[in-house]
């Protein structure tokens, strides 16, 4: 391919160089982007981007710059910038960066992709969106919503100066729809959302217009619900909750170049962190999932990391120069947003592993509690503390839901939380597709079981 020809040829210049790693990173995408609102279409268009980013290591300091001109000229200008940058650093960095190698993998992985979204006409995109539009409007009670679409077909060749190349082909796609219902002054949002990696399949599949006409249904039948008491409960939370928790406010905390500058889990690998109920696993896949990553961008091969085993912190999440600066192992979390960024330890698919409990004995074997469903909104912070908004609640009393609430919010530290689980069910969904936001923004997924624990809940 005369991507990795090009690539392979500024590595070889960058090593003459005198750099002691060079990397490069070529990418192509052709995205499609349909936005509505209140019934009127906002946007509807076809973008293609292409560009290479260029990184060298240069007496311990780092250099990076980017190109949109895929010629030999243009990509050996960024090498000149990016040499130029570390040389002008590599003096006043108090510690030298280093790289843990990984050896000279030659692979080529495509996703499953049935139906190739660029093949698809993009008034069959548009109607989509309208269709679910119509359907959401339709419902009585719904002021406000919003629908959206979006596909990615890439294609990212990699090549670096220890003999790596590699190319990922893959797509993805993804649609939205937000509502917000109200009456006499009570306003009720709901969200849903269809995502994988794959083709336009995924829309024969599973029915967008259900899902769409599912947010606007709980969106109107919260209008009636009371707000509950708030405090400490009993909580039984469903995965898509789950999985948010267990990315905001547990996953970031694992990052290595956040541990380095200090999380609530620095320096406790071994140490008990939660239940031993509780296995937390950030995964490259399943192949379908939002996040899939069989290789991160800096060309490691990326594998399982266990951060949590049985409740024991057992290792984090790592880039080739985390994993040099603590003497660990990469485990394939380098990622970037795009050709233009320099890769961040980021996770991929981050979920809780699934327990022995049947789901519905969880809710029989509560006598007092809250079922809590879909994560909205929220914040957390470096030492795992947390507040998200949620999209549904039910009263659990003897086993049984008996009434909704609305206007939740949970609230806590994700240690806690995750020390008072007691159930874990069998029914594990990795279906919680978003984009994380730490500095770039990079496609993610995550999930688990239903759980019960602990968690402190907002109300009246």
């Amino acid at each position: 391919m005369w991507q990795l020809d090009l690539a392979r040829r500024i590595v070889e210049v960058g090593v003459q160089r005198g750099a002691e790693f060079v990397d490069v990173r070529i990418e192509v995408h052709r995205s499609t982007n349909v936005r509505l609102s209140r019934g009127q279409v906002e946007e509807a268009g076809f973008s293609s981007t292409a560009g290479a980013g260029v990184r060298v290591l240069y007496g311990g300091s780092w250099g990076f710059a980017s190109t949109e001109e895929l010629t030999e000229a243009s990509l050996t200008s960024a090498l000149e910038a990016a040499l130029s940058m570390a040389k002008a650093s590599a003096s006043r960095r108090r510690e030298k960066g280093a790289v843990t190698e990984f050896g000279a993998v030659k692979d080529s992985v495509k996703a499953s992709v049935r139906i190739n979204p660029l093949d698809v006409p993009v008034e069959e995109k548009v109607k989509l969106v309208l269709d679910a539009d119509k359907r959401i409007r339709s419902r009585e009670g719904v002021k406000d919503d919003r629908v959206a679409y979006m596909d990615t077909v890439f294609a990212k060749y990699y090549v670096n100066s220890e003999g790596a190349e590699i190319v990922i082909e893959g797509a993805r796609v993804r649609a939205t729809a937000y509502v917000a219902a109200a009456r006499a002054g009570v306003v009720t949002p709901a969200y849903e959302r269809v995502a994988r990696t794959g083709g336009f399949e995924v829309f024969k599949e599973k029915d967008f217009l259900a899902v769409a006409e599912e947010a606007a249904d709980r969106a109107v039948r919260l209008l009636e619900a009371p707000v509950p008491k708030g405090g400490l409960v009993t909580a039984v939370l469903d995965h898509d909750l789950l999985g948010l928790i267990v990315h905001e406010a547990f996953g970031h905390t694992a990052e290595a170049d956040l541990v380095l500058s200090g999380t609530i889990l620095t320096g406790k690998v071994g140490e008990k962190v939660a239940s031993e109920l509780v296995t937390i696993i950030d995964s490259p896949g399943p192949e379908h999932a939002f996040g899939w990553t069989p290789y991160d961008d800096e060309g490691v091969k990326a594998r399982d990391v266990v951060i949590v085993e049985k409740g024991v912190l057992k290792e984090y999440m790592q880039s080739r120069e985390t994993a040099a600066r603590m003497g660990a192992k990469p485990t394939g979390n380098g990622r970037a947003q795009g050709y233009s960024y320099a890769p961040l330890v980021r996770m991929r698919n981050t979920y809780m592993a699934p327990g022995d409990w049947d789901p519905e004995e969880i809710i029989q074997e509560t006598k007092e509690g809250l079922y809590l469903k879909k994560g909205l909104h929220g914040q957390a912070d470096s030492n795992g503390e947390f507040m998200f908004a949620v999209q549904e609640a039910w009263e659990i009393r003897n086993g049984e839901l008996v009434r909704p609430y609305r206007g939740v919010a949970v609230s806590g530290n994700a240690i806690d939380v995750l020390k008072s689980v007691d159930a874990v069910g069998k029914d594990l969904v990795i279906e919680s597709p978003g984009f994380c936001g730490k500095m770039q923004i990079v496609p993610v997924d995550g999930g688990g079981p239903h759980i019960r624990c602990k968690i402190i809940v907002g109300g009246r």
